[in-house]
């Protein structure tokens, strides 16, 4: 536990609590004894019997009060400290969530460790399960273990409410009200309430793995969350029409958002509605690719296979122009123009001219590179010349502050320029 970090970081977040806090510190007449025994021994009798000291004409000095006095590795005695010292409700959740936050966050990446070079390859083996569903897999399992018990600290500590304050719930139910105005009026309220107690129960299950963290999900506690799970969805078919659930899926599934990572791409209904679920059809195609009897080579084959069928369904699904603006939004150098571009408030035209000259500056050098009827002094000569000149031409279409975030943010390429085959 780091208290004084903490606390810090904590308190930042709001300076009239930090004030409050600082005053019912440092002003307040009343103290807080330090961590240990708080009763002080009765005088004797022999004491009481000695003439009184003589009335002190000023008060005693103040005590200033360190925090390794309230900090506690007990958080309900940390919680009851800074409560007793007159903290605010607000700040005092946010430094005991910090202090949880602190030493979940650790047990977190430890368990994430083992498994973070092969994170990409077990989403694209459906390692990960979406809308609804828990990770099935060992590690996920012991993920959901872990937000369990961190769920059950924090109310053990500072109450249920803490978990989630009416104002949020009635602010994600709010949201997804208008989320989902497609939905008929009627259907909207069940729906949330249904999908939540269905969370809380995925919470409890949860949290009752977290009663023996040092065993893995008996064969009981798997049947357990896929019975949650069938009654679940058995509600949900009982609520919504199937044409309903089927929009409610695409809407919410995990590839529907897409497009708001495509700069210059802005899909029209009928082309989200086909990309989503071409998408979505991809990548089922990819998450059935998880079978054991595949070799390395084998899965690589079969997944460059599915990139390319999915590559060709785009392109029958979109009109030649639309796929030309699909495709430059999907390009990489594209995105990094236009992400600095848009920041400075510059037209997608300016982009565009300045895509034509990484273009043409790289097609240059590479050819420069290539030449056999170049000296090696005189290639690097050449490749610094076309440097220099393209460095001066996207500085006047962007300008030069532009230019100057642009080459620090998305510019590496200006650099390569000058490199040869031999550096």
């Amino acid at each position: 536990m780091k208290p004084r970090r903490i606390i810090a970081l904590s308190l930042a977040a709001s300076l009239a609590l930090n004030v409050a806090l600082a005053a019912a510190i440092f002003l307040s007449p009343k103290k807080i004894a330090p961590p240990g025994p708080a009763a002080v021994a009765a005088p004797s009798a022999a004491e009481t019997s000695a003439p009184a000291a003589p009335l002190a004409t000023s008060a005693p000095p103040a005590r200033w009060l360190r925090w390794d006095q309230i900090a506690a590795d007990d958080l309900k005695l940390y919680r009851d400290n800074l409560r007793a010292i007159g903290c605010p409700e607000l700040t005092v959740q946010e430094i005991i969530r910090a202090v949880i936050n602190e030493d979940f966050g650790a047990r977190r990446r430890t368990l994430l460790a083992p498994v973070e070079d092969r994170y990409w390859d077990l989403v694209l083996r459906g390692g990960l399960h979406r809308r609804q569903q828990l990770p099935q897999t060992e590690w996920g399992r012991a993920l959901t273990a872990l937000a369990g018990e961190r769920q059950q600290l924090i109310s053990d500590v500072l109450g249920q409410e803490a978990l989630a304050s009416e104002a949020d719930r009635q602010a994600r139910r709010a949201e997804l009200e208008q989320q989902r105005a497609w939905l008929p009026a009627e259907k909207r309220g069940p729906l949330a309430d249904l999908e939540a107690r269905h969370q809380a129960q995925l919470a409890d299950w949860s949290a009752s793995l977290s009663q023996h963290p040092d065993r893995p999900p008996t064969p009981l506690d798997e049947n357990r969350l896929q019975q949650i799970q069938m009654e679940f969805d058995a509600a949900e078919k009982q609520l919504l029409t199937p044409a309903e659930r089927a929009e409610l899926k695409l809407r919410e599934s995990g590839t529907a958002g897409w497009a708001a990572s495509l700069p210059g791409f802005n899909p029209t209904e009928d082309e989200w509605r086909t990309l989503t679920q071409l998408r979505a059809q991809f990548e089922e195609s990819q998450n059935a690719l998880g079978s054991p009897d595949l070799t390395a080579e084998e899965l690589a084959a079969r997944q460059t296979e599915l990139q390319a069928n999915f590559d060709d369904a785009v392109k029958s699904a979109l009109a030649p122009d639309r796929l030309a603006q699909f495709q430059l939004a999907n390009d990489a150098a594209y995105q990094s123009l236009h992400a600095v571009a848009q920041r400075y408030g510059l037209a997608d035209a300016v982009v565009n001219q300045g895509l034509d000259v990484q273009q043409t500056a790289q097609n240059m050098a590479g050819q420069v590179r290539t030449s056999a009827s170049l000296l090696p002094e005189d290639q690097q000569a050449t490749l610094n010349r076309i440097q220099r000149e393209t460095s001066q031409t996207l500085s006047e279409i962007l300008g030069p502050d532009v230019f100057a975030t642009y080459q620090e943010y998305g510019g590496d390429w200006i650099a390569g320029l000058v490199q040869t085959n031999q550096n």
